[in-house]
């Protein structure tokens, strides 16, 4: 009998859709908290009239695979499965490399940060998220750059700088947007126990749901739609390898991310005092068929949305007027480790499609409950923006 402790669930990209890479695959092992990826069968019933009626017959007519994958949020370097697959989910090729300028000053009674030479203009943008070290308290911290010229960037710091002269390091870390490329992977869950395992072919990280909230692990939830599945015993004649050559490398140990290490959560460039956050992204994809094959050819990809939920202390009114009068604003969040590591999210564009703020009788405190819609940025170009911070 199978023990859910010993399943091991692990991604490798696919060069081709539905090909795993071969010979001598390398899988990168997943953060999961478990798995819900199976086949889906799609049948027909026959409806000849038999006289004893009886159903003649039940008629496969499609196949495909899929579900979800649970996983603890956590800082995930380049190359390792849990990166890459936020990569696929934004149907990104690559991140754009962090950056670094040292020496860096905070002016004092404004929103800048200048450098002596060289231009902010090459590696940083509008909607970036930047790091602030070294120098005064007061001023370090993570923000959102509204605007970038050659010796200066400016930010969405809630109060002017205090001022640091000379000593001031910004970096921003490695980037990606959603995109238009067209990633898949193979997936492979073992039952390390039984040394059996069931290799899903063809799969596209289609949705995303991200919880953050008081008392909780930070976690997201992976859904895969998949092009089909085989089963696999180990017949390679190395323990814990089911497909000949493949090689299985785990995630690097990192602490799990958590609401207190939420450096930062702002909407229009204010601080919230949030209870919880929680993020849904899709890809709308879909199954391609034809006719003469059983199961999709390809999976095609529809608009990439984006919706959330804040629920924060209830302090003025700003987000009622904002959704009141239709108003566009941003939402940006920066999750981090006791290491410094970890992960920003920026919806630059969004409107509230919903505010309220119930009271629930004495004793209670007065919650705002905000629902976001992001759509495409017309300055960005984009409607998510993801940085790892290493």
């Amino acid at each position: 009998m199978a023990d859910g402790s010993r399943i091991r669930v692990s991604i490798v990209a696919e060069g081709s859709y539905g090909v795993t890479p071969s010979p001598n695959p390398a899988f990168d092992v997943l953060p999961v908290t478990g798995s819900g990826l199976a086949d889906r069968l799609g049948y027909v019933q026959s409806n000849v009239i038999n006289p004893d009626r009886n159903v003649d017959d039940l008629v496969r007519l499609s196949k495909a695979a899929g579900g979800t994958i649970p996983l603890e949020l956590r800082y995930s370097p380049a190359g390792e499965g849990l990166s890459d697959a936020l990569l696929g989910l934004l149907s990104a090729s690559a991140y754009t490399a962090a950056a670094t300028v040292a020496s860096c000053t905070t002016t004092a009674a404004a929103k800048t940060v200048t450098r002596a030479s060289g231009d902010f203009t090459t590696d940083f943008v509008v909607g970036d998220i930047v790091k602030l070290s070294g120098g005064t308290a007061a001023d370090m911290g993570y923000y959102r750059v509204t605007a970038v010229v050659a010796l200066t960037l400016t930010v969405d710091a809630v109060a002017n700088f205090a001022g640091s002269a000379g000593n001031v390091t910004v970096t921003r870390g490695a980037r990606a947007t959603n995109g238009t490329s067209t990633p898949s992977f193979t997936i492979e869950v073992a039952h390390l126990d039984l040394q059996k395992a069931q290799i899903y072919t063809g799969c596209v990280i289609n949705t995303m749901d991200l919880n953050l909230a008081i008392g909780q692990l930070a976690t997201v939830t992976l859904g895969i739609e998949a092009q089909s599945s085989t089963r696999a015993d180990n017949n390679t004649g190395t323990t814990d390898v089911f497909i000949a050559g493949a090689t299985y490398t785990a995630a690097a140990t990192h602490p799990t991310l958590d609401p207190i290490g939420v450096a930062e959560i702002r909407v229009g460039g204010a601080d919230y005092a949030a209870q919880s956050l929680t993020l849904n992204l899709t890809n709308n994809a879909r199954a391609r068929e034809q006719i003469g094959s059983l199961g999709p050819v390809s999976m095609a990809r529809g608009f990439f949305g984006a919706t959330g939920s804040v629920t924060a202390y209830l302090a003025d009114w700003t987000d009622h007027n904002a959704f009141a009068g239709n108003t566009p604003t941003d939402l940006w969040f920066a999750a981090i480790d006791a290491n410094n590591r970890g992960w920003s999210i920026s919806l630059p564009q969004v409107k509230f499609s919903d505010v309220n703020s119930p009271t629930q009788g004495n004793n209670t405190d007065v919650f705002k409950n905000i629902s976001v819609t992001a759509y495409k940025d017309p300055t960005e170009s984009c409607t998510v923006r993801l940085q790892r911070w290493d």
